[in-house]
This record gives structure tokens, C-alpha cells and sequence, in this order.
């Protein structure tokens, strides 16, 4: 969809040659990385890096493992019925949480294979039955991808009640951003909501010590699992003690401090733009659907894309980054919204432009 839009007006001819150049870049670039290899392997080995982060020196290439990778393939996944039923058994008090971690509900072996020009993963619940979801439509591309993996970081550090999780324990890696929701709190009645804001019957907000908390768990360990903070929600900035959050997460050393938002505040209110971004602010993901009342509607907000612009510009004024996130069906076909619709001033202000498959669609 980008390309094609990129390219729009474009003659045939222009996009074969550009395709042309591409492919030319890539290969003398896969040349000259593997001439590099070759000579750095001839080279004595000097001492390895050792970050502040890092519980000891950064691991060679050499020195990395990596997962069972191409297919077929076997893989541990889980029965998609059984997560239901055990999680609302969670919930409705007939088990416990426990049960996840030490009786392993739902885990079964599955079949990674390549059919009919696709990869498909395959496996069968005793309970109930068999189930087939499709991993890729294009074989080479996702063996290319693999290809690419470069191998394990380094095991995740040693702590009994944040990586206890049963078989799914994360064993190697850092994470790279750790989402906080400051509230369930919000000033939009959206349909669907991911969260349920406004829906539930009561307000769960953390208190600025549970938030500090959690940030200072977060830089204890090492390695370093996160170095972004995206706090979310609900409506994040709807929080009482939003602002001092963020400058906290700044002050524990986090390196981006984002925020997942509606926009609204920041379009109400310029000095809290400015608050934000004082504070330590460094962007934010900004939700959006579309420019039209139509694609908005179910925000259950007028005139919101008015409110989306405003916000932009608040925030670009400040120089807090935008980054918008606009999610599409499951099932849809085509994408009925493009980043090249946007009035040129809006596009200027842009950090990065994402769609997620989020919200179910009729069949």
C-alpha cells in the first residue's frame, strides 16, 4: 500500500528502474557486509563492550544462541478454546491464577509446515480438535526473515516475580518498551473499546507510589529490560498526577517517555503541551481513524478530526514527536485511509505513521 502510494504518477518505466536500483543497492550491499565479515574474522578479537545496562560484556555473534528456526518445524503453542475457558475460570474463582503457571492449561505441540504456497501452522487439541492458522502467504519472505535473526541477547536477568510465568518464562532479551496505565479513565465513548473505559462500573487509578514502583522495578534489573515508558490507559493524561509520572520516568533514566492519547488535552491546552514536554515528554501515539466524520463516528465525538489537527499542532509546537495509529479491520481488504491525505502541514509534523489489526470486521 505504501509503495503503491509512493509511487502513484509514477510511469512504468521510472518504478522498473527504481525496482532496478534497489535491488543493485541491496546486493552490493550484502557484498560488502560479507567482505567486511570476512576480513573482521582475520583480525584479533578485542575486548567486548560493556554497557551500564548489561550484566556483563556484549555477546559475540559467535557466542549466541538462537531458536529452532525454518520449517517444518515443531513448535509449543496453545489451543485458542482452551485460553478462553481457563481464563474465564480465572475470573469466575473455579481456579486459580496459579494453575497457569504450574499446570500448563491449553499447551500443545504444533506443526510448522509450508502448503499450497503458504506456511501454515498446524495443531490439535484433544478437547477440541484440530486448528489450522496461516503464518505466511510468501515462503521465501518469511525464510528471509528468519534468516535475519541474530541470535539470542543475553538470559533475562533472575527474578522469581516478574519472569514467573509458567512455561512461557521470557528466558533471554530485554524488552524495549514498557507500557503503564495511569488509569481506565476517559473522555471518549469509543466502540469497541480495548479497555472498557467508562464501561466497567468503577475506576481503577494506580497511586503515584504503585507508578513509581513499577519504574524503579523496571531500572533495577539488569539487563535493563526497558529503555521506553509508554504510558497509557484509558486516557493517560486524564491522570491526576500525569505530569509528575512523566517527569519521574525521566528522572529513573528512562530514554523516551511516550504516551498513547485520544489528543484531546493536548489539543485543549497548550500549556500543558509545554508542561508535558518540560516534564520530559518525548512523543506520543496519537489515535487516529480518518478525516471525515465517518470514520470518527464511533468515537463518539464530533467534529474530532478538527480536535486531531489541533493537537498536532500543539504538540508539534512544542516539539513533542507525533505518531499516528490508525487501526483497520482484521478482515479488510484494503486500507480506506492514506497518511497522503493529510493536509501538508499535518505531514510535517508526523514522527511515523502505523496501522494495527485491531478491530474485528463483519465477515
Amino acid at each position: 500500500m505504501f509503495s503503491d502510494q509512493f509511487r502513484r504518477g509514477e510511469t512504468d518505466k521510472s518504478k522498473l528502474t527504481g525496482v532496478k536500483r534497489s535491488k543493485i543497492v541491496s546486493t552490493l550491499s550484502d557484498v560488502a557486509w560479507k567482505a567486511f565479515q570476512t576480513v573482521n574474522q582475520r583480525l584479533p578479537e578485542g575486548e567486548a563492550i560493556r554497557p551500564k545496562w548489561a550484566p556483563g560484556p556484549l555477546l559475540k555473534s559467535y557466542q549466541r544462541t538462537s531458536p529452532p528456526l525454518g520449517f517444518p518445524r515443531e513448535t509449543d503453542s496453545l489451543c485458542p478454546r482452551c485460553v478462553k475457558e481457563v481464563r474465564d475460570a480465572v475470573i469466575s474463582g473455579e481456579t486459580t491464577l496459579e494453575s497457569l503457571m504450574n499446570e500448563h492449561p491449553g499447551e500443545i505441540k504444533a506443526q510448522i509446515v509450508e502448503e499450497n504456497g503458504q506456511v501454515v501452522m498446524r495443531k490439535t487439541c484433544p478437547k477440541h480438535g484440530e486448528f489450522v492458522d496461516v503464518m505466511a502467504t510468501d515462503p521465501a519472505f518469511l525464510e528471509r526473515i528468519e534468516s535475519l535473526f541474530f541470535g539470542r541477547d543475553f538470559k533475562a536477568a533472575e527474578d522469581s516475580h516478574v519472569h514467573h510465568h509458567g512455561t512461557s518464562n521470557i528466558k533471554f532479551g530485554r524488552g524495549a518498551v514498557l507500557t503503564v496505565d495511569l488509569t481506565n479513565r476517559c473522555n471518549m465513548m469509543c466502540n469497541p473499546c480495548f479497555m472498557d473505559a467508562n464501561q466497567v462500573g468503577y475506576v481503577h487509578e494506580p497511586t503515584f507510589e504503585d507508578t513509581k514502583a513499577i519504574l524503579d522495578r523496571a531500572v533495577s534489573f539488569k539487563p535493563k529490560r526497558q529503555v521506553i515508558i509508554l504510558f497509557s490507559g484509558g486516557e493517560p493524561t486524564l491522570s491526576p498526577y500525569y505530569l509528575e509520572a512523566v517527569a519521574y520516568a525521566k528522572k529513573v533514566g528512562f530514554y523516551r517517555i511516550l504516551a498513547a492519547t485520544n489528543g484531546i488535552r493536548f489539543a485543549e491546552d497548550l500549556e500543558f503541551c509545554k508542561a508535558a514536554k518540560e516534564a520530559g515528554q518525548h512523543g506520543v501515539y496519537l489515535q487516529f481513524d480518518g478525516v471525515s466524520e465517518e470514520k470518527n463516528a464511533h468515537r463518539g465525538v464530533g467534529n474530532l478530526f478538527d480536535v486531531k489537527q489541533q493537537a498536532i499542532e500543539n504538540l508539534a509546537s512544542v516539539g513533542i514527536k507525533v505518531s499516528l495509529r490508525r487501526r483497520t479491520s482484521i478482515k479488510c481488504r484494503r486500507l480506506r485511509f492514506s497518511p497522503f491525505l493529510l493536509p501538508g502541514a499535518m505531514k510535517t509534523f508526523l514522527m511515523t505513521f502505523a496501522f494495527s489489526n485491531a478491530i474485528p470486521s463483519p465477515a
